[in-house]
């Protein structure tokens, strides 16, 4: 309603002047930090989908759904970075200076931040669960790229129709400020929102809430938790190395506990936030303090952007060994390709220094008695006579040399000098080795991210 009566006024003959606020004061600490998340964000997210890319093709003991939902959850926290750029320029410029559709699908990739990232950290603890506890043919199928991509999809699908409010009422609102009746004109502010009426803003809230954050954080703890349990059930029946074992539960409790307190202290805040609107004015916090705290609650969603990814692959010992053994065999392809050009210049080298020797001493020859011409007609006869028997004594000995060859040395000697064959090209590499099952810290708990 406040809106309404404040786009009341008609200023269609006004000239607008759009406003400009001085990139100073806290708002500069406030974009310096978004901007240094914006950064570390692509940097982190690029490294992992470096490190998790390769390993979906190459064979490798972790399981293929776990790698795929990482690389989802980089890709889904690349998109946000790129939205978060946006917000930068309008904290920077103090105004929206993109278009209406700009507007609306910001404000989509962020509330896909609010249900992507918890989601599919909910799918990579159950997935770590299924492949542990479950039986054989379980495990498998949680396990393979197939199951994970559908559930991905389907989690796509979900946030698109959950999401139908953002479509809807998102837009650029404009405000107008400090008209000037006199000269006719005012200055005119841009702002991106999502302003749905009150009841659509209340039930999406909770909707939002109970499926990106509730219940994604009780699977994680549940199914985390479930797995030192097992495998400690499973220690007691069988015969097993109770360090591995036990480094295994260390493993996965360390893991919760840093996965949940993340998660907790990013998104907590946030939907407090969402809920308790009148709680900030029970504090009489003066402005700039109120717009100091809601930009930094705003800005936590996007530090779990940078913070889980990191977290899943370099707590996970089984990503690190396997992509270090591809990039190692990447290096031995690099080798093997480098050695067998370089050796087959050698040897085409060779044989046209073998096959055109008198064409290479003719062209010497030739240059030598034209510049004898130049001094003496009569020294010139007389030289270039005697260089062409010269040419043709030594070409008859270079010959026969060449022809000397001994099959077991398996070398030529050519003018006194011994002239080894090239080296054979090395062997190509062989193909990526999977883990070693007998290490006692691979296996199932390297599963266990």
């Amino acid at each position: 309603k406040e809106m309404e009566e404040q786009d009341e006024p008609d200023f269609s003959n006004y000239t607008k002047i759009e406003f400009k606020l001085n990139f100073q004061g806290y708002r500069q600490y406030v974009a310096y930090t978004y901007i240094g998340f914006n950064v570390v964000g692509f940097v982190v997210n690029t490294w992992v989908m470096y490190v998790i890319a390769p390993l979906l093709i190459a064979p490798s003991k972790v399981p293929k759904s776990i790698l795929f939902y990482i690389f989802s959850l980089c890709i889904a926290d690349l998109l946000i970075m790129f939205a978060m750029l946006l917000l930068i320029i309008e904290l920077v410029m103090g105004t929206w200076t993109f278009s209406s559709a700009a507007c609306t699908a910001y404000l989509a990739v962020d509330a896909m931040n609010k249900f992507m990232a918890p989601i599919i950290v909910f799918l990579i603890s159950r997935a770590c669960y299924q492949t542990v506890c479950l039986d054989k043919q379980a495990s498998e199928r949680a396990a393979g790229l197939k199951y994970a991509v559908l559930q991905v999809v389907g989690a796509l699908i979900l946030v698109g129709f959950l999401l139908w409010p953002v479509f809807f009422y998102a837009q650029v609102f404009t405000f107008y400020l400090n008209p000037n009746n006199t000269t006719n004109e005012v200055t005119v502010m841009h702002k991106c929102s999502f302003l749905p009426p009150q009841e659509v803003e209340f039930w999406f809230n909770l909707i939002a809430c109970v499926t990106s954050y509730a219940i994604p954080l009780f699977g994680i703890i549940y199914w985390y938790v479930s797995v030192p349990f097992f495998l400690k059930r499973r220690a007691i029946r069988s015969l097993v190395n109770n360090n591995s074992m036990d480094a295994a539960m260390r493993k996965v409790i360390t893991t919760v506990i840093i996965l949940a307190g993340i998660y907790v202290v990013c998104w907590s805040p946030y939907w407090f936030n969402m809920f308790a609107h009148r709680f900030w004015s029970y504090l009489a916090l003066e402005k700039r303090t109120f717009v100091i705290v809601s930009y930094l609650i705003h800005l936590l969603p996007y530090i779990s952007c940078c913070a889980y990814p990191l977290i899943f692959t370099v707590m996970n010992r089984g990503i690190r060994v396997a992509h270090a053994k591809v990039v190692q065999d990447h290096k031995r392809k690099f080798k093997y390709m480098t050695g067998e050009a370089s050796n087959t210049i050698r040897n085409a080298t060779s044989a046209l220094r073998s096959q055109f020797p008198s064409k290479l001493n003719s062209g010497t020859a030739s240059r030598g008695s034209f510049l004898e011409v130049s001094q003496d007609s009569c020294v010139r006869k007389a030289s270039a006579t005697s260089f062409n028997g010269l040419r043709s004594t030594s070409d008859s000995a270079f010959e026969s040399k060449i022809s000397v060859v001994s099959d077991d040395k398996r070398h030529s000697k050519v003018n006194g000098s011994i002239v080894q064959p090239s080296a054979p090209p090395p062997l190509p590499p062989s193909s990526p080795e999977t883990l070693d099952s007998k290490d006692p810290e691979s296996g199932e708990s390297e599963t266990l991210l």
